[in-house]
């Protein structure tokens, strides 16, 4: 009876250790993404505004909202009809 009970308590308490050390090495590896991104997103910023005094063009990505309806239905259905097409197969 006491070596179950002690089974037991020793696999909850490993899962439990486990589960605490995957917490601090997700908390980690978040706090190192975020500060890795803040300082290459300074630099990105400071070359922009290098760009920009120089009168460069600055590249810009076409957003949903900036194309007509007509253009994102086309997108969208040539998208479904490609899926499709591999799904046969």
């Amino acid at each position: 009876m006491y070596l179950g009970l002690e089974l037991a308590l020793t696999g909850m308490g490993t899962v439990f250790a486990f589960l605490i050390l995957l917490i601090i090495a997700t908390t980690l590896m978040s706090w190192l993404i975020n500060r890795l991104e803040d300082s290459s997103s300074a630099v990105n910023t400071t070359e922009a505004g290098t760009a920009m005094s120089a009168g460069k063009a600055e590249n810009k990505a076409a957003s949903a909202s900036d194309m007509p309806p007509e253009l994102l239905t086309a997108i969208a259905s040539a998208a479904i009809h490609k899926y499709r097409s591999r799904s046969r197969k």
